[in-house]
């Protein structure tokens, strides 16, 4: 069965920027800068020339550096690879079904709770993957009010995030302390793809293997398990839009992905026609260390 739901619900998405000034070292190491005025446009297609040296505020306090459009989807990239779990924001569906034990009162309104992802597309068989082109793999339980919605026509978002790593990131700007705020999130919009049950051959066991490395209490509970507390299902989120706030926007781009681009990047390099080559492992997030 697949779950299809052509047109996302967009929820508000709202960032407050007010800082003055930073400096090169803030910045993300990147091969490739773009020089943005302060308070200049997000928009890609108003991106202005890159440069491969970064201008710091000493040379000139009014210039400040952001990645790249194609470096930010990289990081984005990376970022999910790196996720093992997110937010899914679904709908209840109004009216509520008889069964359903929620209050009335949130027939309609939205709810975010936070489900098992990890990034294992790439282990299925050429026949079922999508050649890890950025679709996570979700281990959804029946059970669960994000799936129940989804059955029941919702539409779904996907938010992920770096701030666990707030320790690790240290201060963006000279005289601000750690902030949640700078650090990057991205949103994907998209639909359900329930994957084949069972699935064929040994492709059960490659994807069982990604997703319990990333989720050991996961076996418990995965699909066919004997036993299981849960009745559940593979499923991927196949992405169609994806939005990004990579920190405060006078270093990061905030905006909307080139989705061709998103699905053309690989952990080692990306298709041809996308950007310049690079994959997701070619970036780090702030604060990573280099392996």
């Amino acid at each position: 069965m697949v779950l299809v739901h052509s047109t996302p619900v967009l929820t508000g998405l709202v960032t407050f920027l007010s800082v003055p000034w930073t400096t090169a070292a803030s910045v993300i190491p990147f091969a490739e800068h773009a020089q943005v005025a302060l308070g200049g446009s997000s928009d890609p297609s108003l991106e202005l020339p890159q440069t491969n040296h970064p201008i710091s505020s000493e040379d000139n306090a009014d210039i400040l550096t952001r990645p790249s459009w194609f470096t930010s989807t990289l990081m984005a990239r990376r970022l999910l690879a790196l996720s093992t779990s997110g937010v899914i924001s679904t709908i209840f569906p109004d009216p509520l079904p008889p069964s359903d034990h929620a209050p009335a009162s949130v027939a309609g309104l939205p709810v975010g709770l936070r489900e098992y992802i990890a990034d294992c597309d790439g282990a299925l068989p050429a026949e079922l993957s999508h050649g890890g082109n950025g679709d996570p793999t979700v281990l959804a339980l029946r059970v669960g009010s994000t799936f129940k919605n989804i059955a029941a026509g919702s539409n779904l978002s996907l938010q992920v995030d770096w701030w666990d790593h707030l320790s690790d990131a240290g201060p963006v700007y000279p005289g601000l302390p750690p902030s949640l705020a700078a650090l990057p999130r991205v949103t994907l919009f998209g639909y359900l793809d329930t994957l084949p049950s069972p699935l064929p051959g040994d492709a059960a066991a490659a994807l069982e293997k990604c997703f319990v490395e990333a989720h050991p209490d996961s076996k418990v509970w995965l699909p066919g398990t004997p036993g299981s507390p849960h009745a559940s299902f593979w499923a991927r989120l196949v992405v169609t839009q994806a939005y990004w706030i990579g920190g405060f926007g006078d270093v990061q781009q905030i905006g909307w992905f080139n989705v061709t681009e998103w699905k053309g990047i690989r952990r080692h390099g990306s298709v041809p026609g996308v950007g310049d080559g690079r994959g997701w492992e070619d970036v780090r997030l702030p604060g990573e260390k280099e392996k």
